[in-house]
């Protein structure tokens, strides 16, 4: 004689398989929404450290091709740089640069390679208090809004 089996022995229902589905589903979609989060994160942060990195380069340019390893000289070089009063200090023109520090200068637009925007200033605060050196890049140049790296350093007259 064949025993008959009881309706809840037989497994589980297209509901609960659809549900069962379901869940899995938004667990895996709101796995999906954290990665693409880190992947924009870590994408900011790259290009954060190129601005930097290339605002530094700048910067040290301006240190290295400015320090005399002898006696004081007579001729200040940075001057020609510098704007009489911190009022009439304007930016430079702007180089527009790739990754590596590279690309056309004062072409007046970015492009997909050169997305970052390099200016520095060079201010003189005035007769025997220093120079006032600042750079600046900024990228993100196609997003809604720019975000800016900015170095600043102080260069004494008087060596």
């Amino acid at each position: 004689m064949v025993k008959k089996r009881r309706r809840t022995e037989e497994g589980f229902t297209l509901l609960e398989v659809l549900m069962a589905l379901l869940i899995g589903m938004i667990g895996l979609l709101g796995t999906v929404a954290v990665q693409q989060t880190v992947l924009r994160a870590t994408a900011s942060a790259n290009d954060a450290q190129i601005a930097t990195r290339l605002a530094t380069q700048r910067m040290e340019q301006f240190s290295v091709s400015f320090t005399y390893p002898g006696p004081p000289v007579v001729v200040d070089e940075l001057a020609p740089r510098a704007a009489i009063t911190g009022a009439l200090a304007k930016w430079s023109t702007p180089e527009y640069l790739d990754a590596s520090g590279a690309c056309a200068t004062g072409t007046g637009t970015w492009t997909a390679k050169c997305r970052w925007m390099r200016e520095w200033k060079v201010t003189n605060l005035g007769v025997g208090l220093p120079y006032d050196i600042s750079v600046r890049v900024t990228y993100n140049l196609d997003g809604a809004t720019p975000k800016v790296v900015r170095l600043d350093m102080e260069r004494r007259k008087t060596f």
